[in-house]
This record gives structure tokens, C-alpha cells and sequence, in this order.
């Protein structure tokens, strides 16, 4: 091919540029270097146009807003482009494990020291440590949150000529709620209960860290609306858990083969960071995944800049495969000989 200044040498420089201009941009359609001008131009003569076509015509890109906002909502997003994560990414720690690691250096600088001994009450309470948690008398030492005793819930009841006591609550779940029956048979508990300390003191922590509690409130939240999106675009995907082949050597093939594919998609959501989520890292395995990802990076910088690369694998394993004891398929010297028609 001549190039512009060559050409512009030979004719002059107006229509060499023209020319030049033609030949780039026929140099676009595939197989255009080997087809011939009378085919070229018996194609392009009988090639159909959007005559009659005014709206089609009119347009001045390839997929109008419209037309993309519409198909996106028929998968239900909205019209707001998703990628992998958006369905599988909880799998991966796809926003949860920020959020998670938040939660837990928000929780370091608030003050829970006293609902956390509520709580391991509570623990006390149904593992026996302050009696009987069914039977009772459960009871909460002096010092303790609720502290004081209680009994079960328990009711007489007349079956026939033989009257009996029902246990309508355990002597666990009356120190719970602090609750009094006046129909119980038993003594009603001598304390308020866990839960409603319990709620106090929350009520408490809220006010005294309140933009630790709105942050907190803030990463449960979006960690909700993640399972509930998830859930959602699962069903509109047609993704059946319950229908998946386990251990699929075709799908690890092919995952195997799709890696370094998977790894040039490095949008946020994308496949690069669901499987670098997904794999465990600090294992053989895990680490091979993500290098073969970087590869299929790598692959596509090194042919941008026009560098051929080949596979440094041997094409022969070692050690060899032991062969198998075929028939002969060759005529020795004298085999051959003997064949001989004289």
C-alpha cells in the first residue's frame, strides 16, 4: 500500500488524501484484502439500505438510551447496568465484608461494655448457671443486670377430677421478660427482667453514640438490600440451586480455560473481582486463579504492542506415558525382501 506522501507525489495532494482516506477505511471490512474490485462492487451494489426507514435512519448512535433503559428493565435493574456480583456476589464478600470489618472497628470505640454483660447473662441464664432454667428458681445474683429470682409460669388446670400444674413458661423465659401472671401458682419474679434492661440500655448506647449507631444502622442496611437484590436478580436470572450439578467436570473445564477471559473484566462487580473474591488465597489453588486471571491481562497488553508469546509448557510429558504393545506396522529390510514377486 502507498503511502500518502509517496502518493502525494503522483497525484495531487487533494485526491491522494481522498484516496488514502478510501483505503483505511476499506481496509475496516474483514476480508478485504483478499476480494477482488468486481466482487467488491457487485456486494456493494446489491447491499439493502434503511430506505423508508426515517426513524431508523435518523439515528445517530447504535443503541439509543431508550432502547438500553428498556431492555434493562425487562431483567429488572432498573435500567442500571450489573455485573456478576450484583448476583452472586455475597459468595465473594461483594459489599458485605467491607461492611462487616466496619461494623466491627465501629463496635471497637462504642460503649457496649454493659450490654455485653447483659447479654452474657442471658447466656448464664439458659446454661444452667443460676438454676434451673426450666424448673427454676433461677436467680440473678445482686450486681448482675435483673438481678433477682425467678420462678416458671406455672397454672393449675382440671382435667377431669385431677387437677395439675401447666408450665406456660419456664422459669428462663420469665426471667427473660419479667413478666407477671397474677394466675401463676408461683411467686412472681423479683426482678425486671433481661430484655427489658436489655432495651434500655440500648436506648441508652443510641444516645450516647449516635453517629456510631447511625453508621452501624447505615452497614446493616446495605448489606440487607444486597441479599434482597441478590434474591431478586437470582429469580429474574432463572438460577436454580437446587438444580445444579455438583462437581461438573465439563463447568471446571471450563472455568479453567475462561480464566484468563474472566480476568480482563475488571469492572467494579465484574468477574475478575467475584472470582478473586471467591478464591481462597492463602492456598496453592486459590493463588493459581488469580494468576490466571493477571494472565489473561497480560495476554492483551503483550498483543496490543504486537508481542507473540508461546507457551513454555513441554509438549511432551515427562515422565512419558508408558506406550502400548501394538502390532508391528512396519516390514523389516528382509520382510520386505521376501515380498519381493520374482
Amino acid at each position: 500500500m502507498i503511502a500518502y506522501d509517496r502518493l502525494s507525489q503522483i497525484i495531487p495532494a487533494d485526491q491522494a488524501l481522498a484516496n488514502k482516506a478510501l483505503s483505511v477505511s476499506l481496509q475496516q471490512l474483514a476480508g478485504i484484502s483478499t476480494m477482488t474490485l468486481p466482487v467488491l462492487a457487485n456486494t456493494i451494489a446489491n447491499l439493502q439500505t434503511t430506505k423508508d426507514l426515517p426513524l431508523i435512519s435518523a439515528l445517530t448512535q447504535a443503541v439509543p438510551p431508550a432502547v438500553a433503559n428498556y431492555i434493562s428493565n425487562i431483567a429488572g435493574t432498573a435500567g442500571t447496568p450489573f455485573g456478576v456480583c450484583d448476583v452472586l456476589g455475597i459468595a465473594a464478600g461483594y459489599q458485605v465484608t467491607g461492611y462487616f470489618n466496619n461494623t466491627v472497628s465501629t463496635l471497637a470505640t462504642t460503649n457496649v461494655a454493659y450490654l455485653t454483660t447483659i447479654y452474657q447473662t442471658m447466656n448464664n441464664v439458659v446454661g444452667n448457671v443460676y438454676g434451673d432454667p426450666i424448673l427454676g428458681p433461677v436467680t440473678i445474683p445482686a450486681g448482675l443486670p435483673a438481678a433477682g429470682t425467678y420462678y416458671p409460669d406455672q397454672q393449675s388446670s382440671n382435667v377431669g377430677n385431677t387437677t395439675s400444674n401447666v408450665t406456660v413458661a419456664t422459669a428462663a423465659d420469665v426471667a427473660f421478660t419479667g413478666a407477671t401472671d397474677p394466675d401463676s401458682t408461683n411467686p412472681p419474679p423479683t426482678g425486671p427482667g433481661l430484655i427489658p434492661v436489655a432495651t434500655t440500655e440500648i436506648g441508652n448506647v443510641v444516645v450516647a453514640n449516635a453517629p456510631q449507631v447511625a453508621n452501624l444502622n447505615g452497614y446493616f442496611n446495605s448489606m440487607a438490600n444486597q441479599v434482597v437484590s441478590e434474591h431478586a436478580y437470582q429469580a429474574k436470572s432463572q438460577i436454580q440451586f437446587a438444580n445444579l450439578v455438583a462437581n461438573s467436570a465439563t463447568s471446571v473445564y471450563s472455568l479453567i480455560y475462561s480464566l484468563p477471559t474472566y480476568g480482563t473484566q475488571t469492572e467494579q462487580g465484574g468477574l475478575a473481582e467475584f472470582w478473586q473474591g471467591v478464591a481462597d488465597q492463602s492456598t496453592f489453588t486459590g493463588q493459581a486463579i488469580v494468576g490466571a486471571m493477571r494472565e489473561g491481562i497480560n495476554q492483551v497488553r503483550l498483543n496490543s504492542a504486537g508481542i507473540a508469546t508461546n507457551s513454555t509448557i513441554p509438549a511432551d510429558p515427562n515422565p512419558a506415558v508408558p506406550q502400548a504393545n501394538l502390532i508391528a506396522a512396519t516390514y523389516t529390510a528382509q520382510q520386505a525382501a521376501n515380498l519381493v514377486v520374482k
